[in-house]
């Protein structure tokens, strides 16, 4: 019926509300996401078999997936997944920080599972299929175009994703077309 990770996902997802803030105020629940789906069919490519990439922020992936060609694209920025279609996310500084971040590993595996190919830097403990992590001198001029980022970010962010690879041995690439041939070719 359920596999182990959505019974957790659930779990953790009344436990933490309940346990941190004592009142039900903060509930979520699971709904049908097929009106989601419906539109980013329209936009975007299932396949027969998905894939993950995470990368830190300011390593071009939004580029990426803009400078795709064709009438639907093979990648989705995972900002689109999460932030557009109102998944109801708080990201930074509030009690649903964790429980944003696990919602976060729950939509990737949904949207993996269902054949789509999503790049983002968005997670908890997932474990994507390949992470991109760009060289550190190109990753400062990639970063230095964006207003949102700071030096320190960037290091921190780095560091957190060179943890979760050595954890988990994820395949580990310098640049996302890269990434993105070996996932094509597996």
């Amino acid at each position: 019926m359920y596999d182990k990770y959505t019974i957790y996902l659930i779990f953790n997802l009344f436990f933490i509300c309940k346990l941190e803030h004592n009142i039900y105020k903060y509930m979520l629940k699971f709904t049908d996401a097929v009106d989601i789906y419906d539109d980013f069919d329209k936009e975007y490519r299932r396949h027969s078999k998905g894939a993950v990439i995470l990368a830190p922020p300011g390593s071009g992936k939004t580029t990426f997936v803009n400078n795709q060609i064709g009438e639907r694209k093979d990648w989705i920025d995972s900002d689109n997944l999460f932030g557009d279609k109102g998944l109801n996310i708080d990201w930074v500084g509030s009690h649903n920080e964790k429980l944003s971040y696990m919602r976060a590993d729950y939509m990737l595996e949904q949207s993996k599972q269902y054949g789509y190919k999503i790049i983002g830097a968005l997670f908890w403990k997932y474990i994507a299929d390949a992470v991109v992590i760009l060289p550190y001198e190109k990753h400062l001029e990639y970063y230095s175009s964006r207003k949102d980022l700071d030096k320190t970010k960037i290091e921190k962010t780095r560091e957190v994703f060179l943890k979760h690879v050595e954890e988990n041995n994820i395949p580990v690439f310098d640049n996302i077309e890269d990434a993105v041939k070996f996932l094509d070719n597996k």
